[in-house]
């Protein structure tokens, strides 16, 4: 059977579109090669020109945002960060980009655009995502995600694991000791874990990030006292590696003995797995939109996986 989608002759009108008002999002949607078209060009973070060849005139697009960095100040609000948007569709041929890096630490990661089609930053720090990222973890409520370019609804702010969303929520934190923190909501971009904090003796362990096309990243374990206790970062959450339908892994959260800060783990990207949380880092996002890992006031979070950009053509 044809394809009912399929890119016409030069200067024919696109026909019957993913953006038809009976469409759903993925139901019609082939990621790896979508309505039959080649993947032609990969862009990346800094990449600002395009060269599309003559006679095409509509490009299908897939956009990805910065992945938020890990939090890394304020006693409840370590938590990891959210995952870049994603954003696909037809677009008129341009010849210019913008890219989005991912963010440093606390900071939200930034916007993928290509003509109309534009993917927003995972949020930080119990920050919003933005256009489709995912939220930070942390904070007692957490930080919402946002909807993305086609309109799919966001997960809200939770005060237990993150909900489910096209930008999925953070995880909250918990100050109760020996708990483990809210996990980030799952979705097409994953919320960030949220902290275990605490000034008993318990095990304190991070919040998970949430799975999506990309995750988040996960949050910090700790213990104010430094009593000795063993402390648990929260994993990275996984990702969809959209060319190959293969899963992008989050980083491991670290195992913090005697006290020791306990850090969340990158989260896996469109295009590359989430790194491991280290005894003094937070793992970094995988390349393509993953969540960084959180840490504490001491040592460096993980910074948000950079955004990407594929044409079709």
């Amino acid at each position: 059977m044809s394809n009912p989608a399929r890119r016409g002759s030069t200067g024919e009108p696109v026909r019957n579109s993913m953006q038809g008002g009976n469409y759903t999002p993925f139901s019609n949607t082939h990621f790896i090669l979508p309505y039959g078209l080649r993947l032609q060009q990969t862009k990346n973070a800094g990449d600002t020109s395009v060269t599309i060849p003559a006679g095409i005139t509509f490009v299908y697009a897939i956009a990805v945002g910065g992945g938020g960095g890990g939090g890394i100040s304020g006693l409840i609000n370590n938590g990891g960060g959210g995952a870049g948007g994603v954003a696909w569709g037809w677009t008129i041929a341009t010849s210019s980009c913008i890219v989005g890096t991912g963010g440093a630490s606390a900071t939200s990661g930034n916007y993928t655009r290509y003509g109309n089609v534009i993917a927003g930053g995972g949020g930080t720090n119990a920050s919003v995502g933005l256009l489709g990222g995912g939220g930070g973890g942390g904070n007692t409520t957490s930080a919402s995600g946002s909807t993305n370019y086609w309109g799919i609804p966001n997960g809200a702010g939770s005060s237990g694991n993150g909900n489910t969303g096209s930008g999925a929520s953070g995880g909250f934190t918990t100050t109760t000791n020996g708990n483990t923190a809210g996990a980030g909501g799952n979705g097409i971009s994953g919320g960030g874990g949220g902290q275990s904090y605490s000034s008993g003796t318990g095990v304190n362990t991070g919040g998970a990030g949430g799975n999506g096309l990309a995750g988040g990243g996960g949050g910090t374990g700790f213990n104010s006292t430094g009593t000795g206790t063993p402390n648990v970062g929260g994993n990275g959450g996984n990702g969809i590696n959209i060319l190959t339908n293969a899963t992008t892994t989050g980083g491991n959260g670290f195992f913090a003995a005697s006290g020791a800060i306990g850090r969340g783990g990158g989260g896996g990207g469109i295009a590359g797995n989430g790194n491991p949380a280290t005894s003094t880092n937070g793992g970094a996002g995988g390349i393509g939109g993953g969540g960084g890992g959180a840490t504490n006031n001491a040592g460096a979070a993980g910074v948000g996986g950079a955004g990407i950009l594929y044409l079709f053509y």
